[in-house]
């Protein structure tokens, strides 16, 4: 599953969009792909507690923070229902907490940060399946992303290696 790295995409396919934001790996995984499932949250991570709860089939959950309020968007549960429900990875533009309860889940999770302060828990707050920008890079859910400890890219289709 792992038989590339970012460095030889960019090198090798013209049709990809470089990500400009950078992140830290917080998950036991650092290097992954799949088909991204997005999600906006504001400062109540409600929807991706719902999509966690689905059967994740190897995707991606790309999380686009637009609160101005610091707040997790994931934590040690979220990551762990991800894990249970076949989830790859989850990147967010936000931060995350349960660091060192998150490292050790066999999943792979880039962040800004952590930060220690949970959402509000407003339910049904956020939009799922909807474009997204993390940086300056526009991301459409069915996306595909490939991410390593040297960045990460968007590709339109999957990538044959």
């Amino acid at each position: 599953m792992n038989n590339f790295t970012v460095p030889d995409i960019c090198d090798e396919y013209e049709n990809i969009q470089i990500g400009d934001l950078f992140l830290k790996s917080f998950g036991s995984k650092n290097k992954f792909y799949g088909q991204i499932q997005t999600v906006e949250c504001e400062h109540s991570n409600s929807v991706v507690k719902e999509l966690v709860e689905e059967k994740g089939e190897g995707k991606v959950l790309l999380i686009n923070h637009t609160g101005d309020e610091l707040c997790s968007m994931v934590g040690d549960q979220i990551a762990q229902k991800a894990f249970e429900n076949n989830w790859t990875a989850i990147v967010t533009n936000g931060y995350i907490r349960d660091v060192e309860v998150i490292k050790k889940i066999d999943i792979g999770l880039y962040a800004m940060n952590a930060f220690p302060k949970k959402t509000n828990k407003l339910i049904g707050i956020g939009k799922k399946n909807i474009s997204i920008r993390f940086g300056n890079t526009e991301i459409n859910n069915g996306d595909w992303i490939y991410f390593d400890t040297n960045g990460w890219v968007i590709s339109k289709a999957k990538l044959k290696f």
